[in-house]
Parts: C-alpha cells; structure tokens; sequence
C-alpha cells in the first residue's frame, strides 16, 4: 500500500467531472456533500447570505474556529443566495443546467414555495439527480414535523435496547451514507439506462427515519424472537456476558467481543476459568455478575496483553485522542491534521490503495461568487 495515501486526488477520484449543488445545513446533508467531495465530485455550497450553514459556528470553538466545518466544508465552494429573491432563484437555476446532483434538507414542500419544486427540475433538467435529506420523508403524517437525531432513533426503535442517548447520532450518519449510496445508484441508472444525454436522474427521498429503522438491523432480528421493552438490552447490546464493557481494577474499561464459542473457550481457558464456558449466552444478572467480577480482578492493560495472546477479539475503550494515536489509526491515516490545527477525517475506504480525498480548506462565506455566477454576489 502506498504510504501518502491523503494527497493523491488524481490516484483516486471517481466522481471526477461532477458538479454538485449543495443547499443543505447541518450534518446529515452537509456529510453527504463532504463523502461525494472526497470521491472527487465539484461541490458548490450555496448559503445563505445572512451567516451561512449553521455549522460554521457550531460549538465547540477552537481559537474561533469551528471544528464540525472544518470536517464537513473542507474542500467545497462556497456562493451565497438569498432564495426568497426572484434573481437568486434564477441564479440557480442556471446553476443547475450544468449540475448532476442537487442536494437539499429543507422541509418537504420548502422547495415548491421557493418556485423549486422538485418535480420542476426534474422535468427542466431531465439528468439532474435530486437527492431531498429529510427528518422524516416526503409524506406521512409526520412529514412536517420538527425533529433531531435523538428523536428519529427514539421513534425507530433504535433507542430501546439501551433508553440512553445514543453515542452517535446514527441517523444523521447513516442517513447521509444512504443519500449518497441513492445518489450514486441513480448516476450509474442515469448512464446506462438513457445513454449519453438521454439518461435520465431521479429525485430522491432520503429520510432520517428511515436511516435509523434501518441501522438497528440487529434489534430487528433480536425482537422476531420476542417484544422487548424500552430498556431491556439485546444480544450485542448489553444482554450476553460474552459480548460488552466491563470495568477493570484500575478503573478503566474493557470490550470484550467473545461472541463465537471459540472466543469464549480461548477467553475462559486464558482466564482460569473454564466453569464459565456453559455462561456465554445466559441471560441473566447472576451470569453477569460472575464475569464483571472476573474482569474487575485485573487491569485493562494486563486483559489486553493476556487476551490478545490468545486471540480473543478485545480492546481498550479509548478517548478520542487516544484513538487518534492508535497505531492501526495511524497506518490507516484515517485522521490528520489541518493547517488551521483542527482534525479532518479521511474517506473510509480505499480505491487501488488510495484513499480518495477532497480538499482541505473551509472556505469563506460567499467566497466563490464571482467565480462560479460570473460577476458579484447575488444576493
């Protein structure tokens, strides 16, 4: 593998040549822009003249920087328009003569009030693809209500195993992911299914819900076997003594991963307790109980040393800069360093040894106005 794989553009860009409108905020659609930016795709960010997407201010701030844009709008063109003005929609529409993909996250029906209606573009601009990034889709009862990515996982069940808040805000995340695995199957279906200037885009329903019914594909499975309340854990949330977090006698924490019985043997033989083999899948406080204590009985580094000598899958947990630091992070280069100081992540996937990457320096607000509308800002 090539050791400098964060700044070879040319090496791996598969979405070379095309142009991507982006007028979402935020995480979810800004995420997805990000993802098509490092896959070589021309991104143009169009915000609002009056501060921009939130997200160049979102907390916290690193010597007045925000570390969230650094991550998301690294790479992009900035252009600002007032979309409640008649001559920055026309602007925009000229924009999206030449455009592939348009990206949104307004609430449904936003667009047809500001004479964009998505049903319009696709019949004014046949090829483009128009991906909506929704909370809760385009139609249903709920299509119009407010929500985050706390109350998407909450209605999707994606809460119940633990009634916590989530360590992630998976359906943001994966909602992007899904935007812009829908957006790259209609640019393939675009190619082969019209030919040439004859193919045709799509318009794309991209709901947070959706993601996050989506993502708890292993709750899914867990409740065909049984209703489980709000709280109760599930298999590979909390519920098997094979397979969680325990703390260890130094205060710090351990995940052990022995979900396949020859992780449990090679765990209970490595541990001196072969009495504990027929408690892997005992669902049960006692069961519990007897494995926290064993693990209680030693410190982390010693169960990493001793564990992983025998091969059973288990890691320290890590803060966020000690994972920064991990040396398999390291080999991947999965995080660097900007000049600004703050952190950018890497695509998380690799083509011919090369890992794709957009650019790195968050634009100003409006800086690409005259370049991309050919004059002055429109505003």
């Amino acid at each position: 593998m090539p050791s400098d794989v964060f700044h070879d553009p040319t090496r791996s860009a598969p979405l070379s040549g095309l142009l991507v409108v982006d007028l979402t905020r935020l995480l979810p659609g800004p995420l997805a822009a990000r993802l098509l930016a490092d896959l070589g795709a021309r991104v143009v960010k169009v915000e609002d003249p009056r501060g921009g997407d939130p997200v160049r201010a979102a907390a916290p701030l690193v010597d007045g920087a925000s570390p969230l844009a650094a991550l998301l709008l690294g790479g992009l063109e900035s252009v600002t328009l007032d979309l409640k003005e008649a001559a920055s929609v026309a602007a925009l529409l000229e924009l999206l003569a030449g455009t592939d993909v348009l990206l949104e996250s307004f609430r449904p029906g936003t667009l047809a009030r500001l004479g964009l209606a998505p049903t319009m573009l696709r019949q004014r601009f046949p090829r483009l693809v128009v991906c909506s990034v929704s909370g809760w889709g385009q139609e249903g009862p709920y299509a119009a209500r407010a929500g985050h990515d706390l109350t998407y996982q909450a209605v999707g069940g994606a809460l119940a195993a633990t009634g916590a808040p989530p360590a992630l805000p998976v359906a943001d995340v994966v909602g992007a992911w899904a935007a812009v695995a829908a957006v790259l199957a209609a640019l393939v279906a675009r190619e082969r299914g019209g030919g040439g200037a004859e193919g045709r885009g799509a318009w794309i329903d991209a709901a947070l819900l959706d993601a996050a019914v989506h993502a708890n594909v292993t709750g899914w499975a867990a409740h065909a076997a049984g209703a489980t309340a709000v709280g109760e854990p599930l298999p590979l949330t909390g519920a098997l003594p094979c397979y969680g977090v325990y703390r260890t006698r130094d205060g710090r924490k351990l995940a052990l991963g022995a979900l396949e019985p020859h992780f449990w043997a090679r765990f209970c033989g490595a541990a001196g307790r072969p009495d504990l083999k027929s408690l892997q899948y005992a669902v049960d406080d006692d069961a519990r109980r007897e494995v926290t204590e064993l693990v209680a009985s030693h410190d982390r580094d010693e169960w990493v040393q001793l564990l992983a000598a025998h091969d059973v899958p288990v890691e320290p947990l890590l803060a966020l800069g000690e994972a920064e630091a991990h040396p398999q992070v390291v080999a991947r280069d999965l995080v660097r360093r900007g000049e600004d100081g703050l952190p950018r992540l890497g695509f998380p996937a690799r083509f011919d040894g090369v890992r794709p990457r957009g650019g790195e320096e968050v634009p100003e607000l409006g800086a690409d106005n005259a370049r991309v509308f050919g004059g002055p800002a429109a505003e």
